[in-house]
């Protein structure tokens, strides 16, 4: 105990004085270990430095430096047979963002927040959230926010229900005042998507998705424990913004495109299935100065397991506003291979495309939070556009990996970035470095630059 308080101090005066991270990525929930033995109150802390540098995309000004830091702390009360949970995450994060920005953008770059506070219930298929809380919607892309609200899924058999609703402010946002990388890098000017309301109740939404398993069976396990394509990728829990809580003390069944969708379990036996088929209903409203025009989206979205091993993703969503109408479409094909030396290999490429029914009219959800790329963190307003990922898992105890990453901007300002990550896990899984390169290509800028970072997690 003593070792662990040293420890504290020690990162909080090396912290008083540095910049931080550039966004919410965090291993926090995986060493939350508890106060006694036989006392149902978990607790952790995680610190994070990242220094980095970027290249300028001007010929007037030379490269610049870019830091990163934050310490985020936790604590989590389980009771009920650990059926109910009140989990509480907050921190300080500080950052020093790059000389390219436009003095008049930037905005304080002290602060202490709370990135969740919630009361949760998780028993015989449902699981239950109210507080401050990351969730997603569905398989859907339209919801992957920070809200203050209520998510709510129920398993009934063959169907799974995934319902919505809360309100969003830029003090606990993703990409808000707390947990935010966009304004570190800031090449761009920001545009709608950080319209986000400065009080309760400015900006809101409301959801609810349909998902049914054909191949369901009563005795199936939901567990979905088979599915290598279960974490790890841009859409998956695994990313930057995902639930340090759930990490810890719930079995999600996340896939590779999104939020949790029990009884999913394909048969390896069969060449070809349709795994499952979800229909969304979601809204986004509140006030006028940030939501002028109601938006309504529907559509559907179609699971399938193909021949050797590939899996396969399309669907499409209709939004339903004043002269902006339009519809996106998305094609994801992935695959996995585990081989004999206990590495692992992931593959995966997608196609977002877009259809106007209006003229010029620009697919815009406020929550969607696509965010590809490591630099631009291009969304919905980018579509159309393609990405591919390669990425190879080592064996061994130092868990390494290293990952190739491509994004491109097919039409408008043909935006295109790769990135290279390589990263392990040292003292047994505590310290988490990842280094990370990016390659930026894009009209908006008279030249391409390069960005280059390393990232230092300490969790216990």
């Amino acid at each position: 105990m003593k070792t662990k308080l040293l420890l504290i101090i020690f990162i909080a005066f090396i912290y008083s004085n540095a910049n931080a991270q550039m966004d919410c990525r965090s291993m926090l929930g995986a060493h939350l270990t508890p106060f006694k033995k036989d006392v149902p109150i978990l607790w952790g802390i995680e610190a994070t430095m990242a220094p980095g540098m970027m290249t300028s995309p001007y010929d007037s000004l030379d490269k610049t430096q870019l830091n990163g830091g934050m310490i985020l702390a936790a604590l989590d009360f389980g009771f009920g047979g650990q059926k109910h949970h009140i989990y509480l995450e907050g921190g300080y994060k500080n950052w020093k963002n790059s000389e390219f920005v436009d003095e008049s953008t930037l905005t304080d770059s002290k602060h202490f927040g709370m990135r969740q506070a919630f009361y949760s219930y998780t028993n015989n298929g449902t699981k239950l959230k109210v507080g401050l809380h990351e969730t997603r919607l569905g398989d859907f892309f339209l919801v992957d926010e920070r809200i203050m609200g209520a998510s709510i899924d129920q398993e009934l058999g063959a169907f799974t229900f995934n319902a919505r609703l809360g309100t969003v402010n830029k003090s606990f946002a993703r990409m808000g005042k707390f947990c935010a990388n966009r304004h570190l890098y800031s090449i761009i000017k920001p545009n709608f998507t950080e319209k986000i309301g400065e009080k309760m109740g400015e900006t809101n939404l409301a959801g609810f998705v349909i998902n049914w398993n054909p191949n369901y069976t009563k005795a199936e396990d939901s567990s979905n424990s088979d599915d290598e394509f279960s974490s790890d990728d841009e859409f998956s829990s695994d990313d930057e913004f995902s639930n340090s809580a759930d990490e810890f003390h719930e079995n999600h069944d996340f896939n590779e495109f999104g939020e949790n969708t029990p009884n999913k379990k394909s048969n390896s036996k069969l060449k070809f299935s349709v795994n499952n088929i979800a229909l969304v209903f979601y809204d986004e409203f509140g006030s006028e100065d940030y939501i002028p025009d109601n938006k309504f989206y529907t559509g559907a979205l179609v699971d399938f397991s193909l021949p050797y091993g590939f899996i396969l993703q399309t669907g499409g969503i209709y939004q339903n506003m004043k002269d902006n109408n339009n519809v996106v479409y998305i094609a994801k094909v992935a695959k996995s291979k585990t081989w004999n030396n206990a590495s692992l290999t992931k593959i995966s490429g997608a196609y977002i495309g877009k259809y106007n029914i209006d003229n010029n009219a620009i697919f815009q959800p406020l929550f969607s939070n696509l965010f590809i790329g490591e630099v631009m963190r291009m969304d919905a307003t980018e579509f159309p556009l393609w990405q591919a990922m390669i990425k190879h898992r080592f064996p061994g105890k130092l868990k390494m990996h290293i990952a190739v990453k491509a994004v491109a901007q097919i039409e408008d300002t043909k935006t295109n970035e790769q990135d290279i990550e390589f990263g392990l896990l040292a003292f047994k899984k505590h310290l988490k470095l990842t280094l990370i390169g990016s390659r930026v290509q894009t009209l908006l800028l008279p030249n391409e630059f390069y960005m280059a970072r390393l990232e230092m997690r300490l969790a216990f």
